[in-house]
């Protein structure tokens, strides 16, 4: 049994001397000795580091090294040439028995008998001195031949060197089995050797080491469970391989990514997992014991390398202690892993941390925006189950910056793909809330007047509210309805609403049939009654058609300034794409051209205006190639430039504009075989063409072709904008509509 007193220390492995893997791997501090190993030491390293540690001045260890294994030799070769001269000698004496017997003895024969009679004692005796328990024979000769107790005879020597009642320190002994020379040779000589000896090791290895160090015998063995200090800790070098592995992945899981050094760096510990299991491949490992490799790590991260550290959020984030490593290569990877896994990511995972680390890994990658955009509601929507509000001031607005003022038609461009324009109802909700809960009032304002008309009753509340909040009482009062306007029906069907929709605007009132205009209204009054009967949320796409329709009606009795003013509505209206905001684009430049047109003293600020939004509104339709109107969208584009020009000087760059519409336009009706506002195309192709100089001929015929099919409406818009131009002959009369 060892009289060695051994103690099992966990969380205190940042206590090594050893700082790099170059660095010697022997410390001696007064009476305390610090040994480290750090995996791929071999134990000539060890024996180098503590010869190093001993110095020129041990002489005494210098002479017993070397006299012993000279000795050894010695020996050894003088017991092989006994050996030898005994076989030969029996060899002879036997022979001279055999053939020359009866002889006269001699002192040569006596000497030889004697040889003999040794040789063949000591044959007889051998297996058993080489057989008896505890035979120091049997192990002298084992030595001889034996590697490992040869290492563990020279550690014994170096050893003795040192006092016996030195407090030894071994750190990280628990990085290998126990079939390694580590414990076989190293740990067993210093068991053997000194009085007090110290483990450090990893919390998850206490048990195993435990019952190691009982396999040795040791006499007294007690466990000693350190406190986690925030001290500044250097353990990298104490990890193994698969432990640099995880280290490495691990920051890849974290919001390192995200560049902000100035902040914490979170890390999703759930992210970790999921791309241990899936991104990571090790062969040798099966399932189950990377699961479980991955936990031990998250453990030996918070308690043995302090790595992690918690806020009372549950946030993990990292501490001083972890060292940045460039992972570029890496994260490449990574993101085009995440970004075909996007979905499964989104089902899966719960902390908003991974949601935000899963953004910035694909933000710049992925084909379809939308699926960033579910990543964004998601992380929202965690934020907001969590209670972790204080994520929305540290990212949010780094991410989408700051909510536009809707109410300011000018924004659009500039706001035309924030994100506050793609998110869910229920995200741009969620968001509000957050808001407040941040104390961005403004912000939550801005969000909620944005939201208002899909539920005026609900949003105007939160508004009064924040203002409340503010401190601001007089708006909020002010702003507070006198009364609700509460709805006592059930939410109308989709079928309902659309069918009044169809009959008020694409049958009626886009048509300006004046012999069923009265029945337009009716059915836009009920349209009305239905969508806002009810006190549940609206859906944008009716309020969109609705307030498009109002505007329409508007424009019909040519009260363009409430049109503007409709159309403005529809565009306040969220979550509405591309497509839906195009057309309201057109649709207003038509009702500031209507405006212009009437003016007695012309506004050139209000034909600048039908164009800039005109350009905006076509660029909207043309991405999302929308084919179908996309021939009605370029001529109403060209007719604001047209109207500009007539009142002005011809512009060049105007005109090719107009040309490179009206083409478009002509190409999509051949080619789609409609008929719808031709005529509109084929005069204004032929105006710009005139004053560009361009050969009209074939669009002159064209249009005289084309005349029969012309309905009232566009034939009067299309003698209109000829006239303004034949009357100030900038253009050729075209005897055909002369008479008209």
């Amino acid at each position: 049994m060892s009289q060695t007193n051994c103690f099992i220390h966990v969380s205190k492995l940042c206590n090594s001397k050893r700082k790099t893997l170059d660095e010697s791997c022997v410390v001696k501090k007064g009476n305390d000795l610090f040994i480290t190993y750090c995996q791929n030491d071999n134990l000539d390293k060890f024996e180098e580091d503590i010869n190093k540690l001993l110095g020129t001045s041990s002489f005494i260890y210098f002479f017993k090294k070397r006299f012993s294994s000279i000795f050894i030799s010695t020996i050894s070769v003088f017991v092989i040439l006994i050996a030898l001269l005994s076989v030969s000698i029996y060899e002879d004496f036997l022979k001279k028995i055999v053939f020359e017997m009866p002889f006269l003895w001699e002192f040569n024969d006596y000497l030889s008998f004697g040889f003999v009679l040794v040789f063949f004692f000591g044959l007889l005796m051998m297996p058993s001195v080489l057989d008896a328990e505890g035979s120091e024979f049997k192990d002298l000769i084992s030595s001889w031949f034996n590697k490992d107790i040869r290492k563990q005879r020279k550690l014994e020597l170096i050893f003795s060197n040192f006092d016996k009642k030195m407090d030894i320190h071994l750190y990280n002994f628990d990085l290998e089995d126990s079939n390694h020379w580590l414990w076989q040779i190293f740990t067993n000589t210093i068991l053997s050797r000194f009085s007090t000896v110290n483990f450090y090791i990893r919390n998850d290895k206490l048990q195993s080491i435990t019952k190691r160090l009982k396999k040795f015998e040791v006499l007294n063995l007690e466990i000693v469970k350190s406190e986690i200090s925030s001290k500044k800790c250097d353990v990298e070098i104490l990890l193994s391989a698969k432990e640099q592995k995880l280290y490495s992945l691990m920051q890849l899981c974290s919001t390192s990514i995200v560049k902000q050094r100035d902040k914490k760096t979170f890390i999703s510990l759930e992210l970790f997992e999921y791309c241990g299991k899936n991104f990571i491949k090790e062969e040798q490992d099966s399932k189950n014991q990377l699961i479980f490799g991955f936990q031990n790590f998250i453990n030996r991260s918070f308690d043995d390398f302090r790595f992690l550290a918690q806020e009372k959020s549950l946030q993990v984030f990292f501490t001083q202690n972890v060292t940045f490593l460039d992972l570029s290569d890496e994260e490449k990877r990574l993101a085009y892993y995440l970004r075909n896994h996007i979905e499964e990511c989104i089902a899966i995972f719960e902390n908003p941390i991974s949601f935000l680390i899963l953004y910035y890994y694909v933000k710049d990658i992925v084909l379809d925006k939308r699926r960033t955009i579910k990543i964004l509601e998601k992380f929202i929507n965690s934020i907001k189950s969590k209670q972790q509000y204080e994520l929305i001031n540290f990212y949010w607005f780094e991410i989408a910056g700051f909510m536009f003022d809707f109410n300011d038609i000018n924004t659009f461009e500039t706001s035309n793909n924030s994100y506050y324009r793609k998110l869910s109802i229920e995200a741009l909700n969620d968001l509000a809330f957050l808001f407040e809960r941040n104390g961005h009032f403004e912000q939550a304002i801005l969000l909620n007047q944005y939201l208002y008309e899909i539920n005026p009753n609900k949003y105007i509340l939160n508004i009064c509210s924040l203002y409340e909040r503010m401190g601001k009482f007089e708006e909020a009062y002010t702003n507070l309805p006198k009364e609700l306007n509460i709805g006592k029906n059930i939410k109308p069907s989709d079928i309902e609403v659309r069918y009044y929709q169809r009959k008020a605007a694409w049958i009626i009132i886009s048509q300006r049939n004046e012999t069923l205009k009265e029945e337009g209204l009716e059915s836009l009054k009920k349209l009305e009654e239905l969508i806002f009967s009810h006190n549940e949320d609206n859906n944008p796409i009716w309020l969109w058609h609705f307030y498009n329709i109002k505007a329409n009606v508007h424009e019909w009795e040519e009260n363009y300034d409430e049109a503007i003013k409709y159309y403005k509505k529809s565009l306040s209206i969220p979550t509405l794409g591309a497509f839906e905001y195009g057309a309201t684009f057109v649709n207003m430049a038509i009702s500031y051209r209507c405006k212009y047109t009437l003016q007695i003293e012309k506004n050139e600020k209000i034909i600048e205006k039908s164009i800039k939004i005109g350009r905006l509104g076509m660029i909207l339709k043309e991405s999302v190639g929308d084919r179908d109107e996309m021939p009605v969208v370029l001529h109403n584009f060209a007719l604001n430039i047209l109207y500009k020009i007539s009142h002005t000087s011809v512009n060049v760059n105007l005109c090719n504009e107009v040309l490179e519409a009206t083409n478009d336009a002509l190409e999509i009706l051949t080619r789609t075989k409609s008929i719808k506002r031709l005529g509109m195309v084929l005069i204004e192709n032929y105006i710009v063409k005139s004053l560009l100089k361009i050969d009209t001929k074939d669009i002159v015929s064209k249009l005289e072709n084309h005349m029969q099919f012309l309905g009232q409406s566009e034939l009067n818009q299309l003698l209109n904008i000829y006239k303004e131009f034949e009357k100030s002959n900038k253009i050729k009369k075209i005897e055909f509509l002369e008479g008209i």
